[in-house]
């Protein structure tokens, strides 16, 4: 054909090229069956919640000085909780919540130990009202909190329709008043937080931590891209000669951080600015009626600190593996398969923040908030919206910071075994004996 470059492969054999040589590798294999099982997990979470939600007992005490109207709201709560699905045999059904009276000495000292998820105290008002209070670790918009409310409504109708009197006379209904008695409650400077200020916190956490998740991929993969296209232009030979692969890699870590630290101060400063002089400003712009606490309530330097703290912290221990990884290619195109893992991990803490931001503060949540590389996102979102003891944020950057030691020392190691590596494929073998050695 006219025009045509016979020395030019046609399409067809480089898209047969490219697939062979990548489903060829070992570290394909690798990481589709990684993937599968993930996806397979992913696919039976919702099963695996079910079952083991099936499998818990939660208990709830019901405590009021009146008797009659702590049967009735014992009654009414555990009927509305204790409801049998479709489908299932109400002979063999085990409920799910067990609703039973107790004193509220005992009430208090359970619902401390961790034994009883909630407690609720009903009282009758003088002036014939129902009021419930519910004390718990959750949120007020948990579900269980909002089921809670409507019992609520349910215990007011049956204790004023056992009060009617026998003639037409009778005192008009009052609704309930229900509230939520959050115990995990954020603080600042010992005062617990209000409802605007709580709903303020949770959604700056949300900011804080998608900032978090998308600095650390993003300056992460910077890092790993700029190690794969050094190696794949041969510009590392130069460089190697020239200075310790542990320089290298710390001076790739430090130099990208470097950025990332330069948004994060374009990010903070203007904060600080319109928190010192935020009454101003609400009062130029809402009156001086609205002035106290309008704009970012819940922002304070104690929070802008802990997110430059776990920014820097989540940013060092993710970017020394993101170089290390990058060493082991030859090609920049090979990353995405490499990166994929370390994503799925920084996902993973991303979700379970947004768990911790939504009042939900099971074991897992805990947990991580302690466990890299899962702990910058976890507890920045537990300090955002529960009260934390200082020691658990000391002992959480502490363990991180002795991981970072940790991956440091390997990560040097696997980067000066990698970047010599040129032509092969980063295969788990390589991976394997380059651990060994660090």
């Amino acid at each position: 054909m006219a025009g045509r470059d016979p020395l030019l492969p046609n399409a067809a054999i480089v898209a047969r090229r490219e697939y062979r040589d990548r489903v060829r590798g070992p570290l394909f294999l690798a990481s589709t069956i990684v993937l599968m099982g993930l996806a397979m997990a992913v696919a039976l979470a919702p099963i695996a919640i079910r079952y083991f939600d099936r499998q818990t007992v939660t208990r709830i005490a019901v405590v009021s000085d009146q008797g009659d109207l702590a049967d009735r709201a014992t009654a009414v709560a555990d009927g509305l909780l204790n409801i049998p699905p479709d489908g299932v045999d109400p002979a063999t059904w085990r409920k799910p919540y067990i609703v039973a009276r107790s004193d509220a000495a005992a009430a208090g000292a359970a619902l401390s130990a961790g034994e009883l998820a909630g407690v609720l105290v009903v009282q009758r008002l003088p002036s014939g009202q129902v009021d419930v209070a519910l004390r718990s670790y959750e949120s007020a918009g948990s579900a269980r909190a909002q089921l809670l409310e409507l019992a609520s409504f349910g215990i007011g109708v049956l204790d004023w329709s056992s009060r009617l009197p026998a003639g037409n006379a009778a005192d008009p209904f009052i609704t309930p008043a229900f509230r939520v008695e959050a115990l995990n409650t954020a603080t600042e400077g010992g005062r617990a937080l209000g409802a605007q200020e709580t709903a303020s916190r949770a959604f700056l956490g949300i900011v804080f931590v998608v900032l978090l998740f998308i600095t650390v991929v993003i300056y992460g993969m910077w890092v790993a891209t700029g190690v794969a296209s050094e190696k794949s232009s041969r510009v590392m030979e130069l460089m190697i000669s020239a200075a310790s692969p542990r320089q290298m890699l710390t001076g790739k870590v430090v130099g990208i951080g470097a950025a990332g630290l330069t948004q994060y101060v374009a990010i903070a400063v203007p904060a600080l600015l319109l928190i010192a002089f935020q009454d101003q400003i609400a009062a130029l712009v809402l009156g001086p009626g609205w002035a106290e606490g309008a704009p970012l309530v819940g922002l304070s330097p104690g929070l802008l600190a802990a997110y430059g703290v776990f920014f820097l912290l989540g940013f060092i221990l993710f970017a020394l593996i993101y170089a290390s990884m990058g060493s082991f290619v030859s090609r920049p195109d090979d990353l995405q398969t490499l990166s994929l893992p370390l994503s799925l991990l920084a996902t993973v803490g991303y979700l379970t923040a947004i768990m911790a931001l939504g009042g939900n503060a099971g074991p897992w949540v805990t947990l991580a908030s302690f466990l890299p590389p899962f702990s910058p996102f976890v507890m920045l979102a537990r300090v955002m919206v529960s009260a934390i003891e200082p020691w658990q944020v000391g002992l959480s950057v502490g363990i991180l910071v002795a991981s970072i030691a940790v991956v440091a020392v390997a990560a040097s190691r696997m980067y000066a075994a990698g970047v010599l590596l040129y032509g092969q494929r980063p295969g788990i073998r390589a991976f394997v004996a380059a651990a060994r050695k660090a």
